[in-house]
């Protein structure tokens, strides 16, 4: 499967350099094998995927938010103690020259995701994506995440 998934990246990154489209990967690791390595968001496998994307060329890389106390049968280097702000830190760096996008995750606290956030953008993120964590609210309560979320990311203003 992973061959066939890497042969199906190549075309699309031919096609977009052929078209003049940024390539944008949504690298969310994966499988089994990945379960029994610290799970989908532990800091060992969002880095990994940071690092793989951008290592295949892609221009923007969307990623989950790394997890640092997801640490059982990781590598080594990755059970020391990891703030979130350091493994966010990390795993931007790894990204090399691809922006950076953050997803939201599961459904969750305006307190939670806002602090997702800062860190994100603390590290040096180029944007978040908080679909579901706007869109399956109340319309108000939605109004008022995203007037917040507004708020913050009006003090990382992006370069021109």
């Amino acid at each position: 499967m992973q061959h066939a998934d890497f042969t199906q990246f190549r075309q699309v990154r031919q096609d977009a350099a052929r078209l003049g489209l940024p390539l944008i990967v949504w690298s969310y690791p994966r499988g089994s094998a990945v379960k029994a390595k610290g799970g989908i968001d532990s800091f060992y496998a969002v880095d990994y995927a940071s690092r793989t994307a951008s290592e295949l060329g892609a221009d923007v890389v969307k990623l989950n938010f790394p997890r640092p106390d997801e640490t059982e049968n990781v590598k080594d280097e990755y059970t020391g103690e990891f703030t979130p702000q350091e493994a966010m830190n990390h795993v931007v760096r790894s990204a090399n020259r691809s922006l950076v996008l953050v997803s939201g995750g599961s459904m969750t606290s305006d307190e939670a995701m806002l602090e997702k956030a800062r860190m994100s953008l603390e590290a040096g993120v180029t944007g978040v994506i908080f679909g579901r964590n706007v869109w399956q609210r109340d319309r108000g309560d939605s109004l008022r995440f995203v007037g917040r979320l507004r708020d913050l990311l009006k003090r990382y203003p992006s370069e021109p």
